[in-house]
């Protein structure tokens, strides 16, 4: 049993550290393609693994009806679609560390969501907590003033722009608390994957007609595979084997190496500086991460726990 554990755990920290190379790998895409082309051909990727694995899985029946593909193409939309599309722009104008940090927000803007939306109760650590990664992604929209203000303008705009794909992301982790029939998590992902691309194919095809394929460089190449296996597909495997041993409440603190591995990658793979004012706000991001995703002490019989809450995995 304990063995088990620690490979879940081993599990939910791959899977959170790709979902913080994210935003490193998308810089590295939107820096010589389209926006919605890049998040197109991410996409199709993910769809070569995930549609035949869906198909050739044996566990569960394809029971849908009208109501949970609707379900399915609000996730679509909210969790990949305008997900994606803010982050990608956003990119274009702020650095990847700051992109980093300011997505490691999605904790506390999911409790915020689930509370209006759902009327779930908030605690009073989770409050603090939420403060506290507002703090951090604050100190992270003041650093571009503090360093070059005749930028700030640009990393601002960046910065919303992400701190808007955020929230869809949030509103995505709320929808998919919704019961879609008796799917497993494989197919419910290969389906809204597959509903994003449809969503998305007519502004890529758009794209594609203004776009020299042939003077892509091999590395976007290899960026846009990279997204489509890691961040589209084994995040989400390695989330839901994780989840699948580990409580929700502590497969939740695994959240915090999102923005650590950003930054760390942004430094590492893009040479982006890191300042004090990052390292601050990271460090208020990670209490705040830290304090929203302390258990309860005493939790109602039968209550949900929100397992589902992260069927995204950072888009």
């Amino acid at each position: 049993m304990k063995n088990e554990r620690i490979k879940a755990y081993l599990f939910l920290a791959t899977a959170m550290s790709i979902a913080g190379s994210a935003v490193v790998a998308g810089k590295c895409m939107v820096a010589s393609m389209p926006v919605f082309l890049a998040a197109e051909l991410g996409i199709f990727v993910s769809l070569l693994i995930l549609l035949p694995l869906a198909f050739r899985q044996r566990r569960g029946p394809w029971k849908t009806d009208g109501k949970t593909h609707l379900a399915l193409l609000l996730q679509a939309l909210f969790g990949i679609v305008l997900y994606r599309a803010f982050i990608f722009l956003g990119l274009r104008h702020t650095t990847a560390a700051a992109g980093g940090l300011i997505s490691s927000a999605a904790p506390a803007l999911i409790a915020f969501l689930a509370f209006v939306l759902l009327r779930e109760k908030i605690s009073g650590k989770r409050v603090i907590g939420a403060v506290s990664v507002s703090i951090g992604i604050l100190a992270v929209n003041l650093h571009p003033f503090l360093n070059d203000a005749s930028q700030a303008a640009d990393a601002i705009l960046g910065n919303c722009l992400i701190l808007a794909a955020v929230l869809c992301e949030s509103g995505f982790s709320v929808m998919s608390r919704a019961k879609c029939g008796q799917l497993t998590a494989l197919r419910r992902t290969a389906l809204i994957s597959l509903y994003a691309f449809l969503c998305l194919l007519p502004c890529a095809v758009y794209e594609a007609r203004e776009y020299d394929f042939a003077a892509m460089p091999f590395s976007t190449a290899l960026y846009i595979g990279y997204y489509g296996i890691f961040v589209s597909f084994l995040s989400y495997v390695f989330w839901f084997k994780g989840i699948a041993v580990v409580p929700a409440g502590i497969a939740a603190s695994f959240t915090g190496l999102v923005p650590l591995t950003g930054v760390l990658l942004s430094w590492a793979v893009l040479h982006e500086s890191i300042s004090g004012a990052y390292w601050f706000g990271l460090l208020f991001v990670l209490l705040g991460i830290g304090l929203a995703c302390l258990p309860d002490k005493r939790r109602p019989a039968g209550a949900p726990d929100g397992s589902d809450a992260h069927a995204s995995g950072g888009g």
